[in-house]
């Protein structure tokens, strides 16, 4: 086999491999993006309990707590825009926003 079939052959490997890794890490942003919106149904569930019981004192839920998971999506919602995660990115925007609106039912 002379060199220049070898890199041919490299190079259509290369292009073979990156073309899967796309598709692979395409359905791995999907499942990312279908089971983090079960992880937000799931909260959101929490948001709507916290505001039929009208929150404040009634809560059971801590202050900490709830801003200590407002930071943690707010982190991972910038680590998915730096990275230009679709999955992270949506998901996080989401259960930013929810969290939101748990620490407004405390007051």
């Amino acid at each position: 086999m002379s060199t220049q079939s070898k890199t041919s052959n490299v190079a259509l490997n290369k292009t073979l491999k990156k073309s899967s890794i796309t598709q692979l890490e395409k359905r791995w942003d999907l499942a990312g993006i279908i089971v983090g919106l079960m992880g937000c149904v799931a909260q959101l569930s929490q948001v709507s309990n916290e505001w039929q019981r009208g929150g404040g004192e009634s809560s059971g839920l801590s202050f900490g707590f709830v801003v200590g998971y407002l930071l943690v999506f707010a982190f991972w919602l910038a680590y998915g825009l730096f990275f230009k995660r679709s999955a992270i990115i949506i998901t996080n925007a989401i259960a930013l926003l929810l969290q939101i609106f748990l620490l407004v039912s405390l007051f």
